[in-house]
């Protein structure tokens, strides 16, 4: 990977997600943090933290999860399984309605 991969013309600007798996919007998290990592460590001088790649990707490349976010596994929801509890709903609450007038 290296910072060099994702680095921009204009000296300490760079670009990480677009340009891993031509943009897919499957982009690994996994490959972002080391994307993250690589040029985190290169700011802060350290070259060979930098240049070293510290990724580890199932042969799938799918980092397991529960697929499509709108349509949670039904399996570990029935069960109560799961990392995460159920969301709950958080009801928000109008505002006052700004006053016409000047100042």
């Amino acid at each position: 990977m290296g910072p060099s991969r994702f680095s921009h013309p204009e000296q300490g600007v760079y670009l990480v997600g677009m340009k891993s798996y031509g943009r897919a919007p499957t982009f690994l998290a996994m490959t972002g943090y080391e994307q993250v990592r690589s040029i985190t460590a290169a700011l802060a001088g350290d070259q060979e933290a930098a240049e070293r790649v510290e990724l580890t990707l199932p042969e799938t490349g799918v980092c397991g999860g529960a697929g499509l976010f709108d349509e949670p596994d039904a399996a570990q929801n029935s069960e109560g399984g799961g990392c995460c509890a159920t969301p709950a709903t958080l009801q928000i609450g109008i505002g006052a309605t700004a006053s016409s007038g000047g100042c």
